[in-house]
């Protein structure tokens, strides 16, 4: 998408309708995800968030002051399938913490996805500088790029350490396919 735009209730439900898509695909639009509501806000200070009260939240703000900083600073502003994807990878880590809440979790990101820890960014490691900033993030911008790729690691990410990040998404995808709570 351009620089800034201003996004409506058709915007979202298309771009919620191709995210939906792509979840569905992956194993990731189960029951629960089902029952996250996806909400278009008047203004917001972030791209996107997820709310963890009951089955969740998101909220996509038509107007975000996120996204004016981005004009003032001449960067590229991200899909708004891309916010979305995003949130969902909150929203998938909010209802399967017993996978998420793992050693294999923490192998991947480098620490809990619950931790604060933010990291130096480095391309090696992250698959962009918002990643960095926690574990969290960081999973729910590799999640993104998962679902935008349709699962297939762009050559450019492809380092030792963002593909065993890949591979932990992907291997979450399996377990909920499989109705797993914990891994084996």
């Amino acid at each position: 998408m351009g620089t800034k735009r201003i996004i409506n209730l058709r915007s979202l439900n298309r771009a919620l309708g191709r995210v939906i898509d792509e979840l569905d695909r992956h194993g990731f639009w189960t029951e629960k995800i089902y029952s996250v509501d996806v909400y278009l806000v008047p203004l917001g200070a972030a791209l996107g968030w997820f709310w963890k009260n009951g089955n969740g939240q998101i909220c996509i703000p038509a107007v975000s002051f996120g996204d004016l900083g981005r004009l003032f600073r001449r960067k590229k502003a991200c899909s708004l399938a891309d916010i979305i994807r995003h949130e969902y990878g909150h929203a998938v880590a909010h209802h399967y913490r017993g996978l998420i809440r793992s050693r294999r979790f923490s192998d991947a990101f480098g620490a809990s996805y619950f931790s604060d820890t933010s990291f130096e960014y480095d391309e090696d490691f992250h698959v962009t500088e918002y990643a960095a900033s926690e574990p969290a993030e960081d999973f729910a911008e590799v999640f993104m790029l998962y679902l935008k790729h349709d699962g297939r690691l762009p050559a450019s990410y492809s380092t030792p350490w963002i593909r065993k990040k890949w591979a932990f998404v992907r291997q979450l995808s399996t377990m909920i396919r499989k109705g797993k709570a914990r891994w084996d």
